[in-house]
């Protein structure tokens, strides 16, 4: 059965993998929705980024800063290091002894277990990566999802 560990750092190799993919598409790349009153792909990318921000709050209590849209290349390879901080967060609770946990939100306190958070982090960022590569299909540009998953993932990391 995979670990969660290896969920996580999956998560993490594919996360970076993802955006490098995003530095090298053109500005309009950013601006393409699914449809007209969806999120555009450039909104969704700084969605996963501040998904991790809400799973790094859950585990930790650091709050979220402001995030600069994503609308070019360039910002999306700026937001590389700001992934990989929030993917250690995620792999640094691993540690931790899986308590539950009280969340402060706008909608009240939440309380869910450390290992839940931990899952919804790579689900939530599955689903999106997904909503993404849809988008861009519909757009006739091709990002190899197979490339990111999780049979690659052991294939580069330990050669399996």
């Amino acid at each position: 059965m995979i670990s969660l560990e290896t969920s996580l750092k999956h998560l993490a190799w594919s996360n970076q993998k993802f955006f490098k993919f995003f530095g090298e598409q053109p500005e309009t790349v950013f601006a393409l929705r699914a449809s007209e009153n969806e999120w555009p792909v450039g909104r969704i990318l700084i969605h996963l980024a501040g998904s991790g921000e809400w799973y790094r709050y859950c585990l930790t209590g650091i709050e979220g800063s402001d995030l600069v849209r994503i609308t070019s290349g360039q910002i999306a390879l700026d937001y590389l290091p700001i992934i990989a901080s929030l993917d250690q967060v995620l792999l640094e609770n691993l540690e931790l002894p899986d308590d539950v946990l009280q969340i402060d939100s706008a909608e009240g306190i939440i309380t869910a277990r450390r290992s839940l958070i931990l899952s919804q982090a790579v689900m939530h960022a599955a689903e999106h990566k997904g909503q993404i590569s849809t988008i861009l299909k519909q757009n006739g540009i091709h990002i190899d999802l197979d490339a990111l998953d999780v049979w690659s993932f052991m294939k580069d990391t330990e050669g399996n």
